[in-house]
């Protein structure tokens, strides 16, 4: 979508108070901020847990190990869901318009430079890539589709897989609770071909691979993705 029609979409939820105008500025920044801040913020509980678990008929502890790694066992900090933006993602869902003029925020390949530290360093870098897109009248999807949220941590531009229109409504949603979170979670996991073999995972690193690059991509391996969520699962009780 282009920002006006995302500017009439939060002004119809009672978002934004200026014109629908296609123009980038303060309301729109804090329009989208609030976007992601008004959920109740609620955790999930085990017995959520154990509920998905039980209809997927996957081991519990294999949820609980995805909530542990992608964002230390928690979707929310300060009232926000977490986000991870992710420029070579950027990169690419913009066909590389970026890279040379902004290339702190858009390069193409992972790892050029180390991800921010902080949610806010993080949120920032979403307003600069909505801000960049407005200016062209570019689809500003591309901007909610670089950056994953939540604690399952899926990328924005899995939207359609987790049941939504488009990369900004999900970015919207996963702001609301972990419960809504958890939702996508099972959708994703469902749709992406991962869940036949998350019902297969074991106490070795080999039999999640194939989970871990469907759910992290190629790179999985690169930033130590299999380890670090084995050893959650066996802390977790795994079989």
């Amino acid at each position: 979508m282009k920002l006006a029609q995302l500017q009439t979409l939060l002004k119809e939820t009672g978002r934004y108070t200026g014109r629908v105008d296609g123009l980038y500025g303060m309301l729109s920044e804090a329009a989208i901020l609030i976007g992601m801040t008004d959920g109740p913020d609620t955790a999930v509980t085990l017995a959520d847990m154990n509920r998905v678990a039980t209809r997927l008929g996957v081991q519990v502890a294999a949820i609980r190990a995805f909530w542990k790694v992608e964002a230390n066992g928690a979707g929310f900090q300060a009232g926000r869901p977490k986000i991870l933006p992710e420029p070579h993602r950027f990169s690419r869902n913009t066909a590389r318009a970026f890279d040379k003029s902004n290339p702190t925020l858009s390069y193409p390949k992972w790892g050029t430079r180390p991800y921010p530290k902080t949610q806010d360093e993080r949120y920032r870098i979403l307003s600069a890539w909505v801000a960049l897109l407005a200016r062209r009248e570019m689809d500003i999807d591309a901007a909610f589709a670089s950056a994953s949220y939540g604690a399952p941590q899926i990328m924005g531009e899995n939207a359609a897989l987790c049941g939504y229109p488009d990369p900004a409504r999900f970015a919207f949603a996963m702001a609301r609770d972990e419960a809504t979170q958890l939702d996508a979670f099972v959708s994703f996991v469902d749709h992406a071909g991962i869940l036949p073999h998350l019902r297969r995972v074991d106490r070795t690193e080999a039999s999640w691979y194939p989970v871990t690059q469907r759910y992290n991509g190629t790179a999985h391996k690169l930033n130590g993705y299999p380890p670090r969520i084995v050893s959650a699962f066996v802390a977790f009780g795994g079989k």
